[in-house]
């Protein structure tokens, strides 16, 4: 088992809203993974919390070189078979997007990025 992403996730922005933003988390030279939590965010709770406060996360999804959905990289092609694709939704061909996404399921997508960017040279 991979280490607890929560314990990646390193505030890099907060604005005078109250709205707070998590770093991404580059996987390999394939991903970044984005995990974002708080009153802005579709998670649980919708309050500012540290990172292991949350039930579930907002997560998106880019490809390292851009587009994530389709291309010559072919991530994307092999990924949607998993049972957590079905959660994201294409919002440009470069950032899928899943609100509420339970904690264990977040590990479970972040393991299954770090296992694709072990497994799969860059073209």
């Amino acid at each position: 088992m991979a280490e607890d992403f929560r314990t990646l996730l390193m505030e890099t922005d907060r604005l005078v809203d109250g709205d707070r933003w998590f770093g991404d988390i580059q996987i390999g030279g394939w991903f970044y993974f984005s995990a974002q939590a708080g009153p802005f965010h579709e998670s649980r709770p919708q309050t500012l919390q540290g990172p292991m406060g949350y039930e579930s996360f907002e997560l998106r999804l880019q490809g390292v070189q851009g587009v994530i959905s389709y291309g010559r990289w072919g991530a994307w092609e092999e990924l949607q078979n998993k049972p957590w694709a079905k959660l994201f939704t294409t919002t440009s061909p470069t950032v899928l997007f899943a609100p509420d996404v339970p904690v264990a399921t977040c590990q479970e997508i972040y393991e299954d990025l770090l296992a694709y960017a072990r497994t799969h040279p860059l073209p």
